[in-house]
């Protein structure tokens, strides 16, 4: 079991401020969870000012806060930070350190002659590299994993149990993927025609950048014609999808579900929620954020959050549209009402 003490937290958050630590100087942490859970040998966190007085009652050694939250919790030990989450992940790291490639190869894997495999990289059982591919150093290459001709993939990468890379698919470094994800296959290209749909050959790569991490269940699919691609620092959640000839700027975030359909643009830093729909052709300007459950089927022409269903409208456009329709069901009821009343005392009311 790994523990840490206050010297190692002190070198771990240099810009930190601790507060009352000298009650903890003798302390060996083993873990960091929540403030409910939390005992004397534990460290956990206050997020927002939401959780003060939990964070008050819990038993933990030691509070990680921001400057926002510190005044209140001034009796407890605390370590006030910029960023709560920030120093929390980096905590959590010293507990759960990641595994390092060694260098191990599996007996079970076929590697082409002509490929190359950097210094260092693990090679899990029963993957497959192609022809001319280049694989760089200290990379984790877990059982299952299939990588057709002509694919590179940079330093530092983690690839999860059975990924399939497609031939000529490009992929920066320190990449991460979990397992069951797929990046160059075909995208979905058909002309109907004689009666039925023709394939359009798809013979564009996939190209990725630097600092990428896809959950499991993802697919990329390679460009009809020119590259799709994909910027440095995205970070896409579980089953998300990206169709052919997608331009995806740098630091965008895709949550879970949610898909692109083809030729879609987005610009830097783009947040899109879970299971949204964004329709062919469209392209959403640099910080755009759609939110969950919507669907686009025009460009938004200013940078907004983006709610609804085929509307396109902003945050505060959908809610007004949601007073209106309550209104309007609302108005329909007094309508009746107001007819029953009229018949009620002999009125007889003609419609215009």
């Amino acid at each position: 079991m790994t523990q840490i003490n206050l010297a190692t937290l002190q070198t771990l958050l240099p810009e930190a401020k601790f507060q009352n630590s000298e009650t903890i100087k003798n302390v060996n942490f083993i873990g960091l969870t929540s403030l409910t859970l939390a005992g004397p040998t534990d460290i956990s966190f206050v997020a927002s000012k939401t959780f003060v007085n939990e964070a008050k009652a819990s038993k933990a050694s030691l509070l990680v806060v921001s400057s926002e939250t510190a005044e209140s919790l001034s009796d407890k030990t605390i370590v006030v930070v910029p960023k709560v989450e920030l120093a929390t992940a980096k905590i959590i790291r010293l507990f759960f350190p990641e595994k390092q490639p060694s260098g191990k190869r599996s007996a079970n894997i076929a590697i082409d002659p002509s490929a190359k495999v950097g210094s260092n990289t693990d090679i899990g059982h029963f993957v497959s590299i192609g022809k001319d591919s280049v694989i760089g150093n200290d990379c984790i290459i877990e059982d299952g994993v299939k990588i057709g001709d002509r694919v590179q993939i940079g330093d530092g990468a983690r690839i999860g149990k059975n990924c399939v890379f497609f031939d000529d698919t490009i992929v920066g470094k320190r990449f991460i993927v979990f397992g069951n994800s797929t990046f160059g296959g075909d995208g979905f290209g058909f002309v109907f025609a004689e009666g039925k749909h023709n394939k359009i050959p798809q013979v564009g790569r996939v190209i990725i950048g630097d600092d990428v991490e896809v959950g499991s269940n993802c697919t990329i699919d390679r460009g009809a014609l020119s590259d799709t691609t994909i910027g440095n620092g995205c970070k896409f959640d579980n089953m998300v999808h990206i169709a052919h000839n997608c331009k995806v700027g740098d630091h965008v975030i895709i949550a879970g579900q949610s898909g692109l359909a083809g030729s879609v643009t987005l610009g830097n830093h783009v947040i899109i929620g879970g299971a949204c729909a964004i329709s062919d052709h469209i392209t959403l300007v640099e910080g755009t954020i759609i939110a969950g459950g919507s669907s686009l089927r025009t460009s938004p022409k200013t940078k907004d959050v983006y709610v609804g269903w085929d509307l396109g409208l902003t945050f505060p456009e959908f809610q007004k549209y949601r007073v209106n329709i309550k209104n309007i069901v609302n108005l329909n009821k007094w309508l009746k009402r107001i007819e029953n009343i009229e018949k009620k005392v002999g009125m007889d009311v003609k419609e215009s």
